[in-house]
């Protein structure tokens, strides 16, 4: 088991490292293939449309937003900072359960 005085500055780094963490949205980011209805269109010989969108839960219910291509980029970015904030939160957990485990508050 790690120092506590150790557990504590890297409670602080974590939490230093998460509020460094930019705009996040809850949701995954997945690109879609789709062919329309046009009898001619070249998503009929074998080249999908491609759609970027976002899908999350509210109340239980999966909702879905199509993203436009000028804002991809956003959109992953978004969504790459609340994976970020996650994987960081998870591992604050972990070492403040280490923290309250502890027995002397060195």
């Amino acid at each position: 088991m790690a120092q506590p005085r150790l557990l504590r500055a890297r409670a602080r780094s974590l939490r230093s490292q998460m509020r460094k963490i930019g705009s996040m949205m809850q949701g995954s980011v997945v690109y879609r293939h789709m062919t329309c209805g046009k009898p001619n269109c070249r998503c009929r010989r074998g080249l999908p449309h491609v759609y970027l969108c976002v899908t999350w839960k509210e109340e239980g219910k999966t909702k879905t937003i199509y993203v436009d291509k000028t804002r991809e980029g956003e959109a992953l970015v978004l969504a790459r900072n609340y994976r970020q904030h996650k994987e960081l939160l998870r591992e604050l957990t972990r070492v403040n359960l280490e923290i309250l485990k502890s027995r002397k508050d060195g």
